[in-house]
């Protein structure tokens, strides 16, 4: 596997070959169709056969307590194995992120697909099927992540042309406290002008606040700042993109927003 994301009650396995796989809850859509299921797991391991008799008998007795649970709650819109989505069949896959209840994906093709509860216009479309549909996006997106109800993706920056090295981070879904870091209709998928010149490598989501990493290894913070989880030295909301200058002069690596707090790896 060469990636997996996992949301509430539902999780997305992206293979190297770009095939997806998706196991869940699935009533509303948010793994899509599930068809045939996997032959052999991708999650199966031989290092059950290293095991002692003692820890071997444990497992079987896990087991077959999952088994009964699964028994009892056989009728709950859930698939318990990873089986392949539908209406991915014929693409590849290069990206994908799961939030609380809906799912982003994205092809190698540039094609973005969502799937899942809508509530706050976190699909960004207006074609509402269940199953994965494409976005109504206008720009092509490079990488993509799912915060609790809310989309982000880096794009190409169409207004770059004719170089088209310029990214742009586009926002959609949930802005109860600015986590789209923008203003303007919540349900259409809109450039962050606060990062506009910045060129943002890669973006994440948490509950309620996002962060940027940019090509010059800066991050960028906005959204709900509650206990101190936008790195800003304050609680304060921030509608728009700030840079966190306690890392000015660090090189930072990777960003990465949990639920309410953010964890950022730089370099020595």
């Amino acid at each position: 596997m060469l990636e997996v994301s996992l949301g509430w009650g539902h999780a997305l396995a992206l293979a190297k070959n770009g095939n997806l796989f998706g196991w869940g809850y699935y009533a509303d859509g948010r793994i899509g169709k599930i068809g045939r299921e996997l032959e052999i797991s991708p999650l199966e391991s031989n290092s059950t056969k290293l095991r002692s008799r003692g820890e071997s008998s444990a497992i079987e007795a896990a087991a077959k307590s999952v088994m009964e649970a699964i028994e009892k709650e056989k009728d709950m819109p859930i698939i318990w194995e990873p089986g392949s989505i539908e209406e991915l069949h014929e693409l590849k896959v290069a990206d994908v992120a799961c939030g609380l209840d809906h799912s982003l994906v994205l092809c190698r093709n540039g094609t973005l697909f969502s799937g899942g509860s809508n509530v706050y216009g976190q699909l960004g479309r207006a074609i509402k099927d269940l199953g994965m549909q494409p976005v109504d996006i206008n720009f092509l997106p490079l990488s993509i992540a799912s915060g609790l109800g809310h989309s982000l993706a880096v794009c190409n920056d169409p207004s770059s042309e004719p170089t088209g090295n310029a990214t742009s981070v586009v926002s959609w879904g949930w802005n109860k406290s600015s986590q789209l870091g923008r203003e303007g209709p919540d349900n259409i998928p809109q450039v962050v002008e606060g990062l506009i010149g910045e060129s943002p490598v890669s973006v994440s989501g948490g509950r309620a606040h996002s962060l940027a990493l940019t090509a010059k290894k800066e991050l960028w913070a906005w959204g709900c700042g509650r206990n101190g989880r936008l790195g800003l030295g304050s609680s304060a909301d921030e509608a728009e993109p700030v840079f966190v200058e306690y890392l000015e002069g660090s090189e930072v690596i990777q960003a990465v927003a949990g639920l309410d707090h953010s964890l950022v790896l730089v370099g020595e």
